[in-house]
Parts: structure tokens; sequence; C-alpha cells
């Protein structure tokens, strides 16, 4: 069985793995990283067989579209992933549009990934001329899965994973296979106790409401915006909601078989202010006490508007809820306390603050996966610091650290 990484071996970001083995060529996830302009993976082979893709974030789905170009390849994902694979791919043209680059993609693409992929529900079997591959829920967001091949040998591919329960999503379970492509985000790094985490964010709101101010908190749009509003449900918080995470929600909200606690979602959600206007945001600023939005790292999104309206106000804050990368606004306000909107290089008086809501398996729990797949191989991936993670893994099983491009027999 050869492995051959297209891009998100050492790095976070454009991940595709092509698997050839018995004659097949399987590709799992072929992202782009967001960046101005977007970074993309090496090209894939035209002769795919099948592309299985494990979430609908970016960096796992922006170049799924290109692939229904392809003579014969067929697609498969859950129904929750294609609808927020749709999403983000579409608006994905409409950022390259408004920033002046070529789109790898064209919206007949988008209707093609439509066409070639096969939609199938957690613990469903793909099998197609003798292949089978299973899947079974990766935690990190709803309809995120991993996928279990069975070849000579068998690989499971994790994607993303988190391996303890959230408001969100239950948390994943090991499955065993004889190889085990698994993320490495957060390879020698742990996350903070989450309850504690939460309980410092919901204090750090009712502070800033006391003093007259407003609590802006940027969020991705897929996956972390409901996590941020479900551990805010029942604070009693005036809390608005704006960007793309609306209509996430309303996806999520028509798949309850993928949510951890479906009643607790549909009402955390029902207890949000929807902005939908000009004036609604207007209302948000006279009226709300947090205002959660899209724009997660401050790039663009609805976050720069709130920002710009309030960052000479010293008893507002902005609290960020996700990982910022190097050469992001969101990073430049940590480093430095500076921010750019619309060209202007501001400096908000506000208090900042980052929160972990990471919905990534922390260092231990990868370990601890990784051990209880008993696996006789790791492939450890989509991870820019993996040597911590393998040196425990070491101890048990082969590891193998890829680097894009080369050609790796497991």
């Amino acid at each position: 069985m050869d492995l051959q990484f297209l891009g998100g071996a050492s790095e976070i970001g454009s991940l595709g793995l092509v698997v050839r083995d018995h004659g097949r060529t399987l590709l799992f996830d072929y992202g782009m990283t967001p960046t101005d302009p977007p970074s993309y993976p090496r090209p894939a082979p035209t002769n795919l067989d099948a592309v299985f893709l494990s979430h609908a974030h970016l960096d796992h789905s922006g170049m799924i579209p290109i692939l229904s170009r392809l003579p014969k390849a067929r697609i498969v994902m859950t129904p929750v992933t294609l609808a927020v694979a749709d999403l983000l791919t579409r608006d994905a043209l409409k950022i390259a549009k408004l920033e002046g680059y070529l789109p790898p993609f064209e919206p007949n693409d988008i209707r093609g990934m439509h066409a070639r992929t096969t939609v199938l529900e957690k613990h469903a079997t793909f099998r197609h001329r003798g292949l089978e591959v299973e899947l079974t829920p990766a935690g990190h967001i709803p309809g995120a899965s991993m996928y279990l091949y069975r070849g000579e040998k068998d690989l499971l591919f994790t994607g993303d994973l988190q391996t303890h329960a959230t408001h969100l999503v239950a948390g994943a379970e090991p499955v065993e296979c004889d190889v085990l492509v698994m993320e490495s985000t957060y390879a020698g790094r742990e996350h903070p106790d989450r309850a504690e985490t939460e309980r410092r964010f919901r204090d750090k709101i009712r502070e800033t409401i006391e003093r007259g101010g407003r609590a802006i908190v940027p969020a991705f749009a897929v996956g972390r915006a409901q996590e941020v509003l479900l551990s805010l449900a029942s604070a009693g918080f005036e809390t608005y909601l704006d960007g793309m995470a609306r209509a996430v929600n309303r996806i999520y909200d028509s798949a309850p078989d993928t949510l951890a606690h479906p009643a607790k979602f549909r009402h955390a959600m029902d207890r949000v202010h929807i902005i939908e206007s000009q004036g609604d945001r207007r209302k948000a600023l006279r009226e709300g006490e947090v205002i959660v939005t899209t724009g997660g790292m401050l790039d663009g999104g609805p976050a720069l508007f709130y920002i710009g309206e309030l960052y000479t106000d010293a008893n507002s804050s902005i609290f960020l809820t996700g990982y910022q990368v190097e050469g992001s606004n969101g990073r430049r306000l940590l480093e430095e306390g500076t921010l750019d909107v619309d060209g202007t290089l501001i400096k908000p008086v506000c208090e900042v603050m980052k929160f972990d809501f990471s919905a990534h398996a922390s260092h231990s729990e990868l370990v601890k996966l990784a051990r209880r797949t008993r696996a006789k191989t790791v492939v450890l991936m989509h991870g820019d610091n993996r040597e911590p993670l393998r040196d425990e893994i070491a101890q048990f099983s082969e590891v193998v650290l890829p680097e894009t491009g080369r050609m790796y027999t497991v």
C-alpha cells in the first residue's frame, strides 16, 4: 500500500492523501488553505476511483469541486458535510471575485460535486467494485467522519478529530486498524479544562456587560460559533448572531442525528437574536450584550464591522475563540494590539482575550486514541510540530512523519 500526500503532511492546511492499493487509487480530503490568496495542494491523479471527504472545513474540502471534472471519481461524504461544503466553496468563489484572484474551480464544478457525491450516514459502509470503506464519527464538528479502508491492510484516516464530547458532538471512538493516518494539530500541547474555560469566558462577558460594554466574539462559522452559543445558552445574555453561522445553524438543525443534544441545540439557537440586515446590526450595537459573529481570524466577515464601531470603547471586549494562524489579523491583534480594518490600521482599546474552544484532540488524547487502535504503523499528518507526538507513540507503534510529495510504502 502506497501513500502520498498532496498537501497537509507537515503543515496545517491544504490536506490531501492519495492511497494506492491493489490497482485502486483513492483520495482522502482535498483542501485549500484560505490565505490571501489561497494556497493549494498538488494536482490530484486523474485516475481516481473514489474520494472521501472527512468534513467541510476548507482546508479539507476546498478543492473537492474540481474533482468532479475527473472521468470516474466517485465522491463520498455525509449529508451534513455536503451541505456545508457547498456553502463554504461557494463563499470561496465569492471571496476570490472580491479579492481579484483566479479561483481554481467554477460554479459548475460545485454542481458537479453534488452530482458525483454519494451521501452516507455515520456508521455506513461504501461498497463499489470490491472497494469497502467504513464511516465512523470523528467528533470535531457535526457530520465529520473517519474512514476505515479495508484492503490487504486496514487503514484508518481520521481527518480532524475530537475524542471528548462537547456541547455540539460526541467524541470519536477508536477503530482497530493496521495503519493509522492521524492528524497531529495539537501535538505537544494540551487543552485547558473545557468547563473552566467556559466559566472564565462567561465571567469575562459578565464583567464586560457590568461596566457598560459589549462583548464581540469572533468565531468560525462551522462548529465554533455553535459551540460558543451552546456554552452561553444558560447564561441569560442578550446574544446576537451574525454571518455565515446562521446558515450553518439551519443545516445542523435539519440533521439532529449528528448532534450530541438536538433539543438543547434547538433551544439554544431559539434564544439567539439573528442579524439579517444593517438595521439589525445597529440594533445589536445598541441593545445586545454579546455579538457572536463570523470572521474567526478577523480577516473578513461582520466581525470587522463591529470592531470598527467599538474599538475606541475601553468598556467593550473582543474575545477570540479560535486558533489565529500566523499572518492573520487575529494573530496581529494578539501579538501587536493592532488590526487592519478596510486598509486602515487601528489600535483597539477594548479588552482582548483568547479562549481555547478547540475542536481538535490534544496531545494526550491523540496518544490514547493511537494506542487503542492497535495500529502497527501510525502516520502523523496535518501538524507542524509532530515530533513530540512521534516520540511518545514510537514506544508502541512504528511512526512515519511524511512530507508532501514523497511516496511511502506501509
